[in-house]
């Protein structure tokens, strides 16, 4: 679909007449008005699913992102004849407002030729408001919190619902954080969704210094607001690949849950390269509704449900076992996050530069990992220094082999002993465990070192202690 510099151009079935086409509205990409309508017609597929039967909300800048845009609910006069338009009462706004239903792609070319940047869509339908079709998780961190904090949380949320058997999708916002989303059956309440986010945003806070859940401390520095209240009725969302009225024209994009990670910035998925993806992580999003677990929210175990900080903080890290592997070399499984095994330990014999033993438990789907230098302690009252790695797959407890010269930890891995382990007491800073090996068999713990200003300290080291009876 191309459209023409000049004059009107004919969009399917209607025509729009475009205006100021070399207008630059991102003066730093010099991205003009004629590259945004291109944009927009071009993503129609990917957002008219989500425009379908909402009445959304613009935000424009009809003299660029270097200037103040303004927010628009009415439709603006002289729309089109074949604009569709939903009129309901505006909290807000504490009147009736014409809203625009955006349906097909000859409406969007015409938004954007409004230099409607931004489009934001409601959590329910027109044809039934009150009763959402969507629940959104808004992971806002605070600075000096950033994007690296917001990947933590969303990670950590995901774990939780995989628990709630709850399908759920992340985007970037294009700002500063994350939109987790579920695709819900509209059979419940703005209230009941409220809530059921609030709780979800308690439990991670409970657990984890860096997460708020209230909205009086969402504005802590160094925090990341779980922010429940975007599931009132009245509140709206960026539409997935909507633009954002920022300098560098990013997106508010899909993402992959195993495309999350580390590093990521908001102007990485921009106008420019977001279309260029193969996939849509999103497919088939609206084929998942499903039913929310009030009751498995307050019933679930809390072992089961909880995590710790270290763990919050971890929750990406079979993403770092990936990144230090060339798996076209390595023979080490690929891995994911697995069910089952839950209650296996390993002891891997690890011939690298030296000689050490890695400990390995099994926990939320990976192997929990520490590599011991001087062997994993046999005799009660032995300890051992033991240095965190990071997790590796529950594959990896039945690797043997030789890792090649110039991979990660190069040398043979073999298994020097393997069991079952009974958790007893599992915090940040303490595990308690008793393990049943072939060779090993008894009480030990694992023990946090703490920082003093005695001694070099460094985050990721252990102590391994075989207990006395």
């Amino acid at each position: 679909m191309v459209v023409r510099k000049k004059g009107d151009v004919s969009v399917e079935f209607h025509k729009v007449k475009f205006t100021n086409l070399d207008k630059v509205l991102y003066p730093s990409l010099g991205i003009t008005k004629y590259q945004i309508i291109d944009y927009y017609i071009k993503a129609a597929s990917k957002m008219l699913d989500f425009l379908q039967d909402r009445a959304i909300t613009l935000c424009r800048f009809p003299d660029g992102v270097r200037r103040e845009g303004f927010y628009e609910k009415n439709a603006p006069k002289g729309k089109p004849y074949w604009v569709k338009t939903f009129r309901q009462f505006s909290e807000s706004a504490r009147r009736d407002v014409e809203y625009i239903v955006c349906e097909d792609v000859e409406t969007l070319a015409w938004l954007a030729n409004l230099a409607a940047l931004e489009i934001s869509i409601p959590l329910s339908k027109t044809k039934s408001q009150e009763k959402p079709d969507l629940v959104l998780f808004d992971i806002d961190p605070e600075p000096p919190a950033n994007l690296d904090h917001a990947v933590d949380v969303a990670l950590a949320l995901k774990l939780k619902l995989d628990l709630l058997g709850l399908k759920s999708y992340v985007k970037t916002t294009g700002k500063k954080g994350l939109h987790v989303v579920l695709p819900i059956i509209q059979k419940y309440t703005f209230k009941q969704t409220l809530a059921f986010v609030h709780q979800m945003g308690k439990i991670l806070a409970n657990e984890s210094d860096l997460v708020v859940a209230e909205f009086r401390q969402s504005k802590v520095p160094g925090t990341v607001y779980v922010d429940y209240m975007q599931n009132i009725r009245s509140r709206t969302m960026i539409c997935p690949y909507s633009l954002r009225g920022q300098e560098l024209a990013p997106v508010s994009t899909p993402l992959d849950w195993q495309d999350l990670r580390k590093g990521l910035k908001a102007e990485d998925f921009n106008i420019v390269n977001v279309l260029e993806r193969e996939s849509d992580p999103w497919e088939g999003f609206f084929e998942s509704k499903q039913s929310l677990d009030f009751e498995g929210v307050l019933a679930k175990d809390e072992e089961e449900m909880s995590e710790s900080v270290s763990e919050v903080e971890g929750a990406s890290a079979l993403r770092e076992y990936a990144r230090k592997r060339d798996f076209q070399r390595t023979h080490e499984p690929r891995g994911r996050l697995s069910r089952g095994g839950e209650h296996v330990f390993v002891v891997q014999e690890h011939h690298a530069r030296s000689l050490h033993h890695d400990f390995r438990l099994a926990r939320e789907g990976v192997l929990k990992s520490w590599a011991v230098p001087k062997g994993v302690p046999e005799e009660a009252g032995t300890k051992r220094l033991a240095i965190q790695t990071e997790d590796h797959p529950l594959e990896y407890a039945e690797f043997e082999g030789t890792i090649p010269e110039g991979q990660y930890g190069a040398g043979m891995v073999r298994t020097w002993d393997k069991g079952t382990y009974k958790v007893k007491n599992w915090r940040k800073d303490k595990i308690e465990f008793f393990l049943k090996g072939s060779k090993l068999s008894g009480m030990y713990a694992l023990i946090k070192l703490k920082k003093t200003s005695m001694k070099s300290y460094k985050q990721n080291e252990w102590l391994l202690l075989r207990m006395k009876e």
